[in-house]
């Protein structure tokens, strides 16, 4: 696979039924992961189980879907768990939203899947932290706010930096590549 595959995969439309159904996956898969890991006795706040979904549809499916699955898991994930907590939901749809449209434009810009993946995660964040703060439910200094809010899922958004690229362009080249064999026949 050449480096400019690897680096800038296509961008998949979401213009068949088995799109959308591995669309609904990433939906599913991510209002679903927190309640498992909880459930496992597993802190959500250090695996971040939501946003590994949500970026990757974003890189795979572009802005579209990208926001569809960041809008509609912590959604979906409440409505079935109750999780994440009520005062949690805003500020999370809106972080998990940002993510996955901000990964989606990113990659419709031609940027290579680390960039877009790292400036979407610093989006969603930026974003998660104006909430509280437009909230009024920040009441220590930004610094100790991100300590506390960003800090426990560090390692985890790391290992997301290296991982969902790969994950992104492999899924994005088979889709493509599903798609393209579907047409020649």
């Amino acid at each position: 696979m050449s480096d400019v595959v690897l680096l800038n995969p296509p961008l998949v439309r979401l213009n068949n039924p088995a799109r959308l159904m591995v669309e609904a996956g990433f939906i599913i898969i991510a209002a679903l992961l927190p309640a498992f890991v909880h459930s496992m006795g597993w802190n959500g706040a250090v695996l971040l189980p939501m946003h590994w979904t949500v970026l990757l549809a974003g890189l795979v499916f572009g802005p579209l879907g990208g926001f569809a699955a960041g809008l509609l898991s912590p959604l979906v994930s409440y409505a079935i768990s109750g999780l994440p907590a009520a005062a949690m939901l805003l500020p999370m749809t809106l972080e998990t939203a940002t993510y996955g449209l901000g990964s989606g434009v990113f990659r419709k810009l031609k940027l290579n899947v680390y960039v877009s993946t790292f400036l979407a995660m610093i989006a969603g964040r930026l974003v998660y932290t104006f909430t509280f703060l437009f909230l009024g439910r920040i009441s220590t200094s930004i610094l100790a706010f991100w300590q506390k809010a960003f800090m426990p899922g560090l390692v985890s958004a790391l290992i997301m930096l290296l991982a969902l690229p790969l994950l992104a362009s492999a899924m994005g080249n088979i889709l493509q590549q599903r798609h393209d064999t579907v047409q020649k026949n």
